[in-house]
């Protein structure tokens, strides 16, 4: 019977870092000390990958509520996973009216930031939600965000597709040059696999949608 899943545990993704460095043979495992400054630079790239939009598709997005207090501009998202905000809305009666997300430029051109109202727009800084108009009444908001990828246990699998396994090591065992002393020739050829291994990471998270229709002109 054919198989299709292969994405090992983080474990064994860090004895692959090491062996590209050199510390460790084939047939090895690091020690402790090792380990941990190879995982702490996979959660460090992982962290900043997915937050530069490089990797996301397989963390998912999640939902919470924000209660909203009357003449009160701020809410704050208290989910610890909140990266960015995606949609928002609010419920009036039976119905959830769409909020605008708009940027930190445009709530500071709002020339009435104090105005009281239904809100029609949200501006967050950090988890920290502007809400305009000032909402005159309690409201509950329905907020879509993208979530933060995991810091797991290492014997279990890493936040990223299969096919991007490969260049993160390359990207990962370029950060650790200098942490592992390697010599100079050897830290210059892995440091030149970044590039190349950041261009693969994009191209592998790159989101498939439906071509759009493009009309020939004819002359």
């Amino acid at each position: 019977m054919p198989t299709y899943a292969w994405n090992p545990a983080q474990y064994l993704l860090r004895d692959k870092v090491l062996r590209k460095l050199g510390v460790i043979g084939e047939s090895e495992s690091g020690d402790p000390g090792q380990s941990s400054v190879v995982q702490d630079a996979m959660n460090s790239r992982m962290k900043e990958l997915h937050t530069l939009g490089v990797l996301w598709w397989d963390v998912a997005a999640a939902q919470t509520p924000l209660t909203l207090t009357a003449n009160t501009a701020t809410a704050t998202v208290v989910s610890e996973d909140f990266l960015y905000p995606l949609t928002a809305s609010i419920d009036v009666a039976s119905e959830q009216e769409p909020l605008e997300i708009i940027s930190h430029a445009q709530y500071q051109a709002i020339p009435d930031k104090a105005r009281t109202g239904q809100p029609e727009q949200v501006y967050f800084s950090g988890s920290v939600g502007y809400f305009w108009p000032v909402p005159a009444t309690a409201y509950t908001a329905r907020l879509t965000y993208q979530a933060i990828a995991e810091n797991v246990d290492p014997t279990t699998r890493i936040d990223m597709p299969a096919a991007a396994l490969r260049a993160f090591v390359d990207l990962v065992a370029g950060d650790l040059v200098d942490d592992f002393g390697l010599d100079s020739q050897k830290a210059a050829r892995l440091v030149a696999k970044q590039p190349q291994a950041m261009r693969t990471l994009r191209m592998v998270a790159y989101q498939r949608v439906d071509s759009a229709l493009v009309t020939p002109d004819y002359f």
